[in-house]
């Protein structure tokens, strides 16, 4: 199991002109849109992967602005859960579970990073929590 291939196809981030006041509130949402079977060529032979399309938002509020990533991800196992995967989601647009966890951890890392970077150059807030360190107090 695991991610042999990654790439962002569409980014499309907004900030509107309308004035904030309190608090912003900041959703993020990982969603697949897609998911088929694709070759992977190693060497002499080839193997069936998953080649598994994303959506991945960031919302700011109602009407601040937002973040939407798109991409696919290429995901490598065993011939079986290949096989179950693709089932599943022509069947009831679900994943299999470890399947879905490892793939929406990465969407989701690179999500974050890809729109902390968007974020900044737009002057939106971090799409994740800032806490404070602490470490300009001081302590006697």
């Amino acid at each position: 199991m695991a991610i042999v291939g990654f790439g962002f196809s569409k980014f499309d981030a907004v900030r509107n002109n309308v004035s904030n006041k309190g608090q912003i509130e900041i959703s993020h949402n990982v969603k697949i849109d897609s998911v088929g079977v694709t070759k992977l060529n190693v060497g002499a032979g080839s193997s069936d992967v998953l080649k598994i399309d994303f959506t991945f938002t960031v919302k700011y509020g109602t009407d601040l602005g937002h973040i939407t990533l798109v991409g696919d991800v290429v995901y490598s196992d065993t011939p079986e859960i290949v096989a179950e995967t693709l089932r599943g989601w022509e069947l009831d647009k679900t994943l299999n579970q470890m399947v879905n966890s490892v793939v929406s951890k990465f969407i989701y890392s690179k999500g974050i990073v890809k729109s902390l970077d968007l974020s900044d150059s737009l002057n939106l807030p971090a799409p994740i929590p800032v806490v404070p360190t602490g470490m300009f107090d001081s302590k006697k």
